[in-house]
């Protein structure tokens, strides 16, 4: 951020400069008591060095855009890895989860079969209690 705001600041301040510049050399000329034919090649002399200034800060503002490129460009590959790596990382996460879920469940599945099994085998076991009482007890009888 701090960055860019030094980049804009920058910018700011070269095209405050070169503003400053034209504007100043022109005032120059139109106020100095020359010839005609001097005013002129003043003026193309000016210009003249106006567009090389002009080159120069366009060139300066090409290097700084291609400079912003390449840092945004290597900041949108770095978020993409975290975020790739993030991802990543809760798929895992998330497949280890439903693991032990499912495993929990078979556990519990295991367990409530045990004690259906054992509930049976009382239940068989009290059966054969009561009748064997009720046959005893009709042969008392």
């Amino acid at each position: 951020m701090s960055n860019e705001m030094n980049t804009t600041n920058g910018n700011s301040y070269l095209k405050g400069a070169l503003i400053g510049a034209v504007i100043g050399a022109a005032a120059a000329l139109l106020f100095a008591p020359k010839s005609g034919r001097e005013l002129r090649q003043d003026i193309k002399v000016k210009a003249s060095e106006a567009g090389e200034v002009i080159k120069t800060a366009a060139n300066t503002i090409s290097d700084t855009a291609c400079d912003c490129a390449h840092t945004v460009g290597h900041q949108a590959s770095q978020i993409k890895e975290k975020v790739q790596s993030m991802t990543d990382s809760l798929r895992s996460r998330a497949a280890n989860k439903a693991a032990d879920v499912q495993e929990n469940i078979a556990e519990a599945a295991d367990a409530a079969r045990d004690l259906t099994e054992r509930a049976a085998e009382h239940t068989e076991q009290a059966i054969d209690a009561v009748e064997e009482k009720s046959k005893n007890l009709l042969e008392q009888s």
